[in-house]
């Protein structure tokens, strides 16, 4: 098998970069800055987008390209279980796609995201008891990026392929009847289009007085920060 077989259409590769920048980003922000400092609202921001981003990923887990459905990769227990064992002894079966150990580890990375924009915003609203369970959330994340990352790492030593470089170029070592036949740039453009009109929405109705910002499309508007009875209260 030679690397070059299409696995990765470009909506895949567009969230994945975003979904990574992003998290990158909110959580360089929540360490590196002080809670009531002004770069510190950008991180709700960002918390926002990833949410949207994460809405995104879950149509197209169900509408993409096969690769990019949730149904071709996500496996049961048992098979999860069956494959861990056999890559802790070095005799994994080699995927085109998401293995099933790395299958769980986004759908648990998705549905943290999920839950850390949900605590983010009960934190916002002056739910103070919700802000110790977003703060473990964020370290449960940080423990499944790591756990990616040395999965990314073994498969590349095991099996001799950059794997890493799959979702930028979309291309896999595996077997032509793997491919799929479109990368689907068009979607892609639109996918990232969609993404980037949010980011600037919610950016351009931030109030960093009243430390709020609305929704694009839906016009909710929702707290970024903690609330004047919260920081009263602290």
């Amino acid at each position: 098998m030679k690397r070059g077989t299409l696995i990765w259409d470009w909506p895949v590769r567009v969230f994945h970069l975003c979904f990574a920048g992003g998290w990158v980003a909110a959580l360089a922000i929540s360490l590196f800055s002080s809670d009531s400092g002004r770069v510190f609202p950008y991180h709700s921001l960002i918390g926002l987008a990833l949410g949207w981003l994460v809405v995104l990923r879950i149509v197209w887990g169900f509408f993409g390209s096969k690769p990019a459905r949730f149904g071709s990769f996500v496996s049961g227990p048992r098979r999860t279980v069956a494959y861990m064992n056999d890559a802790l002894r070095f005799r994994e079966t080699h995927f085109a796609g998401h293995n099933p150990g790395s299958a769980w580890v986004i759908l648990a990375m998705i549905g943290l995201t999920i839950a850390q924009v949900v605590t983010g915003l009960f934190v916002g609203a002056g739910r103070r008891d919700f802000r110790e369970v977003h703060e473990w959330l964020a370290y449960a994340m940080i423990g499944l990026i790591v756990v990616h990352l040395m999965g990314v790492a073994l498969h590349t030593l095991r099996h001799r392929e950059l794997i890493g470089l799959s979702m930028i170029d979309g291309k896999r070592m595996c077997g032509t009847e793997s491919a799929i036949s479109s990368s689907r740039p068009v979607v892609g453009v639109l996918g990232a289009l969609f993404i980037a009109g949010f980011c600037y929405g919610i950016y351009r109705n931030y109030d960093a007085v009243r430390m709020t910002t609305k929704l694009p499309l839906v016009g909710v508007e929702v707290r970024i920060g903690e609330s004047e009875a919260d920081e009263e209260f602290e």
